[in-house]
């Protein structure tokens, strides 16, 4: 990171998420030397987030089947990280069965890792600076959103005095997520195990992805309705439309 980028991109980012409801913590707080948070470098999932927010909406489950859940969702047993991704996401919408008896007899019940339908239910938290251990080399991406835990978004900030800051910033979201050259292991897959949106910017300019997508299919977000553009101040930049009108935790469930 460097200052430019720290202060007309990422500083930017993190103060307009915290005023639309996330919670911040800098990265460097919570390494395995000087936090619980994380055992290791590893760890892509905030574990302990992730156990509190299953049991906050499903305060009925049984310890047995909260670890079960959470090593399920830790260790995603596919080959790809389409297919990983595919699980996840069908694990967030469409929830998990266990096994449990809540007084008339043991039957299938349904747990939910997120609460679509009571925003406040769920934990919002933007972490930057988030160092990632991979297979050969760390990885640091700028922002990264997780809620109740689990990191579905990646936010790349870039200086906008670079040159090509908006492909120097997707090129580095596929690096992160090993998607530029697969067979060299210079990134993270894992983390992208879990990861809903993939947004370059750099203030002037912002676009937003998905790990299937292409360069050319990374977009601008232009609308931040329910937000009037007027609300944003005179002359909003891309990144502010982009992160008042897809990251605001309601419109961020909505588009999952």
């Amino acid at each position: 990171m460097t200052k430019d980028e720290f202060i007309y991109s990422e500083k930017p980012a993190i103060d307009q998420l915290k005023h639309n409801g996330w919670s911040y913590i800098n990265g460097k707080n919570i390494t395995p030397e000087i936090s619980s948070i994380r055992s290791s470098l590893k760890e892509v999932i905030l574990t302990k987030n992730l156990q509190e927010s299953i049991k906050k909406i499903n305060p009925w489950i049984s310890n047995e089947n909260l670890r079960k859940i959470v090593r399920d969702i830790t260790v995603i047993q596919t080959s790809t990280l389409i297919e990983a991704n595919q699980w996840l996401w069908e694990r967030l919408t469409q929830y998990f069965s266990v096994q449990q008896d809540l007084g008339k007899g043991r039957r299938g019940q349904t747990v939910k890792l997120i609460d679509f339908e009571n925003i406040q239910n769920n934990e919002f938290l933007c972490v930057n600076q988030f160092k990632v251990q991979g297979p050969i080399q760390n990885i640091i991406p700028d922002i990264i959103l997780f809620v109740n835990g689990l990191p579905l978004g990646v936010i790349e900030c870039k200086s906008p005095y670079i040159t090509d800051p908006m492909e120097e910033g997707i090129n580095q979201l596929l690096r992160y997520a090993n998607l530029r050259n697969p067979e060299n292991n210079e990134g993270c897959q894992k983390l992208f195990h879990y990861n809903q949106i993939m947004i370059s910017t750099h203030s002037d300019g912002a676009r937003v992805g998905t790990i299937s997508s292409l360069y050319e299919y990374y977009l601008e977000w232009k609308d931040p309705f329910p937000t009037e553009k007027s609300e944003l101040g005179d002359n909003p930049n891309s990144q502010q439309v982009l992160i008042e009108g897809l990251l605001k935790p309601k419109q961020f469930l909505d588009i999952i």
